[in-house]
């Protein structure tokens, strides 16, 4: 009587912790002071770890593949894009026989589809062709009460029947269990990487699975996109040859080469506040006529007076090429002379 009361007590526990999520208080009904399920008060839901996930989930077909993907590892008979019947090996710590790992995680369960079922073989240990020379070994067993469970979280075959299978039962040696399944490959965790369609998530890091991809802040009706810090916001920085083409209008970056801001127009890179006027001073050595600017500009761009004296664009001077940092004289300036750059 003990031993039965003690198993209903097992019982109303998983019932109550399994089927409402909540903590066992009391005895199952009948009895002084016991609750049913639905009486119990104290939530006590099962732990589900963030970093074992399956991130992307819902990227499993109802139907399994025929080739490994990115998201399903498959195992079957054969030499294609796939890995083979996986062979297991016997728990010693069981019965004999009763106990087999595939000593892999993660098998997609039956919750996807029906076709995701394991396929349970015995054939010749080493076999590489089991699902052909075994024997398969079916869930519901061959009417000896013969059957088996899969673990499909832990990867563990268990003959949970009255009776082992003949073909695999104690004194049958040389034999092994071989299963046909899927596994979930894909990316794990809440906190780690996720994938989102084609967006990567990994920490604060936002990118893209596609190459080349933009990835789009799109508010709707009139809402905007608002960035909420009071410290500063990090544009795209890179030199002149490394801007983006074909550009978007209103493209902002940093240009490293010109040091400044710029905004393509649709036509043409601007720089922003380029209204401002900046200066560099150059001296002349009565050789060069070459001299290399801080930035790049264009000859149309830049004032350039010597000695005050201001000189005639594309007569007296130019930006070769135009634009670029290269300012050349058609003569040079005297040793001394005061070459004065303003930066319009």
């Amino acid at each position: 009587m003990a031993a039965s009361f003690g198993e209903s007590q097992k019982l109303d526990y998983l019932w109550k912790k399994v089927g409402y999520g909540v903590a066992k208080t009391s005895i199952p009904p009948p009895g002084s002071g016991s609750k049913e399920a639905f009486n119990e008060s104290i939530a006590s839901p099962l732990l589900y770890r963030g970093d074992l996930v399956w991130t992307d989930s819902g990227s499993i077909p109802t139907t399994p593949p025929s080739d490994t993907t990115s998201i399903v590892e498959v195992y079957k008979d054969g030499g294609g894009s796939y890995s083979p019947t996986v062979q297991c090996t016997e728990d010693f710590t069981a019965p004999d026989n009763q106990t087999w790992k595939t000593n892999l995680t993660n098998w997609i369960p039956t919750q996807f589809g029906d076709n995701y079922l394991v396929v349970v073989y015995v054939d010749t240990t080493g076999s590489t062709t089991p699902a052909t020379t075994g024997t398969r070994l079916f869930q519901a067993g061959s009417g000896s009460d013969d059957t088996w469970f899969f673990d499909y979280q832990a990867g563990i075959l268990n003959f949970n029947g009255a009776t082992i299978p003949t073909v695999i039962a104690g004194g049958v040696s040389g034999k092994s269990v071989f299963i046909v399944g899927y596994r979930y490959i894909g990316p794990f965790g809440v906190g780690s990487a996720a994938l989102f369609g084609n967006l990567v998530i990994s920490n604060t890091t936002i990118s893209s699975s596609l190459a080349n991809a933009t990835i789009t802040i799109q508010p709707t009706g009139t809402g905007v996109v608002t960035i909420d810090t009071t410290t500063g916001l990090i544009l795209p920085v890179g030199n002149t040859v490394q801007r983006p083409s074909p550009a978007n209008t209103g493209t902002v970056r940093f240009n490293t080469t010109t040091s400044r801001v710029e905004v393509y127009d649709g036509a043409e890179w601007d720089q922003v506040g380029q209204g401002a006027v900046t200066n560099q001073t150059l001296y002349g050595n009565s050789v060069a006529t070459t001299f290399t600017l801080d930035r790049s500009t264009t000859t149309a761009a830049a004032l350039i007076m010597l000695n005050g004296i201001t000189q005639v664009p594309d007569q007296s001077y130019s930006m070769v090429p135009n634009p670029s940092a290269n300012l050349v004289f058609t003569e040079a300036p005297e040793s001394g002379d005061v070459i004065d750059i303003r930066f319009l």
